[in-house]
């Protein structure tokens, strides 16, 4: 199968998020022996493991605009699109003022990206049979059907959308600019208060929709999102599913013995934050910008929890609101709650759930829902609600009334995510964890057992683009 990729950032070079994920997939993809072409934007203010010039320049057909392409080191098949005007700035979407924290013409910077990308594979005379856009990327779509439907007629296009909090609306003078139909500017179509939606835009015309997870697929249709976004999605229904993400389980497993390797850590962990190296239960919760739900469970039952023979790691921004009432608290009670910055990246986030012996979290809303996989691998048992593990299927829940649940039991999981109902759970780990050790060595085999590695991912992909291979 070929597979032709667009990604807003360098997936083969950049350490962000949503790079990693889409390098995953694209090296997944490749394992499973697809061919797979991709682009990315060269961004001249990072390095790169890539100088081989591709021979020629070419002249994409949306604003007639020459670009070079570049290849990279690491593999050929991973191209760079050079084009200083719209890549050779300081950031990536913006330059971080708070005047203009994204660029005024992301709008242009990434309709060309798409448009440049698809030229250059017209070129190379790369005819693939499914096209993957990402975010900004997304834009694609409506290009195979207008200036590029002559080579791309019939192809589809699958969009991943890794979080539908980003979006970028531009005047509708622009329409013409970005390549999209003009008869789509409209409530039903791709219409945003006036303005265009890039999001809806790359929604509409998209063959098919993927979420990272199927909770994340269930929140966003049950849930009243800005701008009547919620009707628009339930009228494009028919392509929306679900993907779930993996993770690199050589990164996220702990070696063996699992147990006394946790131990470690958690010493480790509790000397670095000040913490009593005791036998009481180390709870993480980790509040970024999607973990409003469980900001406010904790805070309800932070007293209760303070009393019990258990320990808090938090990681937060100082810049969450909810920074100040948690630093109060922990200046108060030092050796019951620690803070600790909110670093995202893997080598820290592992760290901290390698240590733990729960983790916390009652927020069903974080897109691929990656936090729940990676504590589980590293045998650091979820304490959640039933939203969260009715649409996340890997979370069993513990049922004190069946032994033989405890078979498969792997996570602590409230009926609703109350803050009392919470607290109970919490209860009943935490009893299990001092009590019954046995119990809980069960527990934690069962999740460090759950895999949704890359490969899965990509092969659901594989499946969901008609490949006949697998």
């Amino acid at each position: 199968m070929k597979i032709l990729v667009i990604c807003s950032e360098n997936y083969s070079e950049s350490a962000s998020p949503l790079a990693r994920a889409i390098g995953s997939i694209v090296s997944a993809y490749r394992r499973w022996g697809a061919k797979v072409l991709g682009f990315s934007p060269y961004f001249s203010q990072f390095p790169y493991n890539s100088d081989s010039k591709i021979g020629r320049n070419f002249i994409e057909k949306l604003g007639n605009r020459e670009y070079s392409t570049l290849r990279s080191a690491a593999c050929e098949d991973d191209l760079f699109i050079q084009y200083d005007n719209y890549f050779g700035r300081s950031g990536i979407y913006g330059n971080g003022n708070p005047s203009e924290r994204t660029y005024h013409d992301n709008h242009l910077r990434f309709s060309f990206l798409a448009s440049a990308a698809l030229n250059c594979s017209i070129e190379m005379d790369f005819k693939p049979d499914a096209i993957h856009v990402h975010e900004w990327s997304g834009i694609a779509g409506a290009l195979t059907k207008t200036i590029y439907k002559a080579f791309f007629n019939g192809i589809p296009v699958v969009l991943t959308t890794h979080n539908m909090g980003y979006d970028y609306h531009c005047s509708p003078d622009d329409i013409p600019l970005i390549g999209l139909p003009p008869e789509g500017f409209d409530i039903d179509g791709y219409e945003f208060w006036g303005k265009v939606s890039m999001l809806k835009a790359a929604i509409l015309y998209s063959d098919k929709v993927v979420f990272t997870s199927a909770s994340y697929h269930s929140y966003l249709l049950s849930t009243d999102l800005q701008g009547g976004m919620r009707g628009f999605l339930e009228s494009q229904r028919g392509k929306l599913s679900s993907i779930q993400s993996g993770i690199d389980y050589a990164s996220w497993s702990l070696p063996k013995p699992t147990e006394e390797v946790k131990k470690q850590k958690k010493d480790s962990l509790r000397a670095e934050l000040g913490l009593a190296a005791d036998s009481s239960m180390l709870i993480y919760s980790h509040l970024d910008s999607n973990s409003g739900n469980t900001a406010q469970v904790i805070s309800t039952i932070l007293a209760n929890l303070l009393n019990m023979n258990l320990q808090l790691a938090i990681g937060i921004s100082e810049n969450n609101k909810n920074f100040p009432y948690f630093a109060a608290i922990q200046e108060k009670h030092p050796d019951k709650i620690a803070l600790l910055p909110l670093i995202e990246n893997d080598e820290s986030l592992y760290h901290r759930l390698s240590a733990a012996d729960a983790f916390l979290s009652t927020d069903s809303s974080e897109p691929s829902l990656s936090l729940f996989l990676k504590a589980s691998a590293t045998g650091t048992l979820p304490i959640s609600n039933m939203r969260s593990q009715k649409s996340f299927l890997y979370l069993i829940p513990y049922d004190p009334s069946s032994d033989e649940e405890c078979i498969k039991t792997n996570s602590f999981v409230a009926v609703e995510s109350s803050p009392d109902m919470i607290l109970e759970q919490v209860n009943v780990a935490e009893n299990i964890f001092r009590e019954k050790k046995s119990l809980w060595s069960k527990l934690i085999n069962n999740a460090s057992s759950i895999r949704v590695s890359w490969d899965d991912t990509a092969k659901n992909y594989l499946l969901l683009l008609g490949s006949e291979s697998l």
